[in-house]
């Protein structure tokens, strides 16, 4: 089972082995308040634990440990080089290393690493991934209250690599990008022979939206909220739909920022297409935009490529409103499983 405690929501995903392949059971979504997190820190720890003890109870899953995930500023994720005598001095090499890395004290920090390369001078190439401790406690607190237990905390970049690698096929000579818009912000991973080469985390989402509709149009946080969410698959006026085209401009810009500094630091192959997930990236023309400004084909992640589902239990259609906004929640799972 996959949880995803997000700015806006929490989604719940749980998969079944059948053989060699994961099989889709049970999918839930329900609405957080809107400061329930801010930048991915709990701040309303009432309201997280009771929204994911209602969506347990209504979706009777009997499943209690779990895979969650983090992001936001209080998540460090950094590809860095590290000299040792031997390898059993690597784990305090690193920690001694980090420091330099850190924006908070070191004492403050939960770290762990994966050891990508080590020469044979014993120079090692390591992913280091620290968490601000007391963010990291909120979230197994709330998750330990609503009754289940976080075996597994991951970062929601490595979900999305882990969503992709099981669902795409992959190419040395080639980099994949994969781009999770959300409620608040927009999480960016490029991923090279199952190393993510390059992470960024920007501070905008689909909330930036709603709130220019509600400027716009006079009209609630609620209302506008809905009209945005009503108008991906039908009609709308032709001042959302402008804004809407501007919002999906400046994605698509910090998008191409990220590719470009990418490419610059030559750090893994080119950038062959880019993969769309999360609420926002549903906004309609959003994958022809960023297209255009990045230059490289954009498409909606597709995660039921090899993740089957009944078809008596989930209808197509369910099955493609969900596809983009269950991408971190399905990779955690996945991560769970032991894929």
């Amino acid at each position: 089972m996959g949880v995803s405690i997000g700015s806006s929501s929490i989604k719940v995903v749980e998969l079944k082995k059948v053989g060699k392949q994961f099989k889709l059971i049970h999918f839930g979504m329900i609405q957080l308040p809107e400061d329930a997190l801010v930048n991915r820190e709990i701040v309303n720890n009432i309201a997280v634990v009771e929204s994911l003890r209602t969506l347990v109870n209504q979706l009777k899953l009997k499943t209690k440990n779990i895979c969650t995930s983090m992001a936001g500023t209080g998540v460090i994720v950094k590809r860095m080089p590290v000299e040792v005598q031997s390898k059993k001095d690597l784990q305090d090499q690193v920690f001694w290393d980090a420091e330099q890395y850190l924006p908070f004290d070191v004492s403050e920090v939960v770290m762990d690493y994966q050891l990508l390369n080590m020469t044979k001078d014993n120079k090692a190439d390591v992913m280091l991934v620290a968490v601000k401790r007391s963010v990291l406690e909120g979230y197994i607190g709330c998750i330990e209250e609503a009754g289940l237990k976080a075996k597994v905390v991951d970062i929601d970049f490595f979900a999305l690599q882990n969503l992709f690698e099981s669902n795409y096929p992959t190419n040395s000579s080639e980099s994949v990008c994969i781009v999770d818009i959300g409620a608040t912000s927009m999480k960016i991973v490029i991923v090279h022979e199952g190393i993510p080469v390059f992470t960024k985390d920007v501070g905008l989402g689909g909330r930036t939206l709603t709130a220019e509709i509600q400027k716009h149009l006079n009209l609630s946080y609620a209302d506008a909220e809905s009209l945005k969410v009503s108008g991906q698959g039908g009609s709308l006026p032709q001042e959302v739909l402008d804004l809407m085209n501007v919002t999906s401009e400046n994605f698509a810009i910090e998008i191409k920022r990220a590719l470009d500094y990418y490419e610059a630091s030559a750090t893994g192959a080119p950038v062959s297409y880019l993969l769309l997930a999360g609420g926002s990236s549903k906004i309609p023309g959003l994958g022809k935009v960023v297209e255009d400004n990045v230059g490289v084909p954009a498409q909606i992640i597709n995660p039921f490529n090899a993740i089957s589902y009944d078809p008596a239990i989930f209808t197509q259609d369910y099955i493609a409103s969900i596809s983009a906004i269950a991408a971190v929640p399905l990779g955690l799972a996945l991560r769970m499983g032991g894929k």
